[in-house]
């Protein structure tokens, strides 16, 4: 069994530790996660940085990151 990397980065939305994969030599999980122009357009206006594959899961299932309240 591997254990999941440590938390190393913080998500800006829900403020939650999480391990972003995006320098990691395996394709990070957020890869699989399908997110419309504008919600992706609407993320990198609000957000520096990347969110935690819940959040980004949540976000994906809405497809509308404007009307989500900001933690």
């Amino acid at each position: 069994m591997v254990d999941a990397p440590a938390p190393d980065d913080r998500c800006p939305r829900c403020g939650g530790g999480f391990h972003c994969g995006a320098q990691d030599t395996a394709p990070c999980p957020c890869t699989t996660l399908k997110l419309d122009a504008p919600t992706l357009a609407a993320l990198r206006q609000r957000y520096t940085g990347c969110l935690c594959l819940r959040c980004l899961g949540e976000l994906a299932q809405q497809g509308i990151a404007m009307n989500q309240p900001q933690h």
